[in-house]
């Protein structure tokens, strides 16, 4: 386990490897989520560790929508293929308009927010490798993890 995350350490300047899509996976190993017995307790605090780590608690889902129609996702059809590239994007899209309502004194790290969540996206839905997702998994997912109330994510 110590190899491995010094593996993602090592290459942790790449984006391209599988060792960088696993990062957050890695981490929450570490956290020992997997201890907590009921499996509905498990996932929300999986869900909430990844939330926080990427920045998306700060994000509610207004500036999701937002970011989609800035990115033409909102044109696209359910079914449709969003690449790789697009979807990084979109999440930049999202992570710069979040700087630009937060004051100075508590900007987040854009680049690294985007790559950890787009890793992380990739690596989940996306475990072959194809570098592409489908636009209804992207807008569930993200819909589901950004924070705000759960009455406006359901309208």
């Amino acid at each position: 386990m110590v190899l491995y995350e010094r593996m993602i350490e090592d290459f942790g300047q790449r984006g391209d490897n599988m060792a960088d899509r696993r990062q957050l996976l890695v981490e929450m190993r570490a956290q020992d989520l997997d201890s907590i017995r009921l499996s509905t307790y498990r996932t929300a605090c999986k869900l909430r560790f990844v939330q926080k780590k990427c920045n998306l608690h700060l994000v509610d889902i207004w500036n999701v929508i937002e970011a989609f129609r800035e990115n033409g996702v909102n044109a696209m059809d359910l079914g449709d293929e969003l690449p790789a590239a697009r979807l990084e994007a979109v999440l930049s899209t999202i992570f710069y308009q979040l700087n630009k309502r937060m004051p100075t004194t508590h900007q987040i790290a854009v680049e690294q927010s985007a790559g950890l969540l787009l890793n992380f996206l990739l690596a989940s839905y996306n475990p072959e490798g194809q570098g592409k997702m489908s636009v209804f998994v992207v807008k569930m997912a993200l819909g589901t993890i950004c924070g705000g109330k759960i009455l406006d994510k359901l309208r």
